[in-house]
């Protein structure tokens, strides 16, 4: 620990939660950028919950906002069980 990186994410009704960023990209297909992180939940088996959201950049704010169906929540989760299987194989520690 002591590496992560802490983001604030703010709802509509001025919520603001503190997540840990796990993974910024971009997939030129959609030409879009997405994140993936957590909010240090564990699931029943103790593993942790990971979520993920489209940047929109409009007027200067960055909004997250879920992703559809389809091609481009496919390919996001791709990278989201490349993640898992990298760090379930012991590559890296939680």
């Amino acid at each position: 620990m002591g590496n992560e990186k802490l983001i604030t994410l703010v709802n509509g009704r001025e919520d603001f939660s503190e997540v840990e960023l796990l993974c910024a990209f971009e997939l030129d297909e959609f030409n879009s950028k997405y994140i993936i992180y957590t909010r240090g939940e564990k699931d029943k088996d103790g593993h942790t919950i990971i979520y993920s959201g489209k940047l929109l950049i409009e007027n200067g704010k960055q909004y997250l906002i879920n992703i559809d169906e389809g091609e481009e929540w496919e390919q996001v989760k791709d990278v989201m069980r490349q993640m898992a299987k990298y760090s379930f194989n012991g590559d890296k520690n939680e």
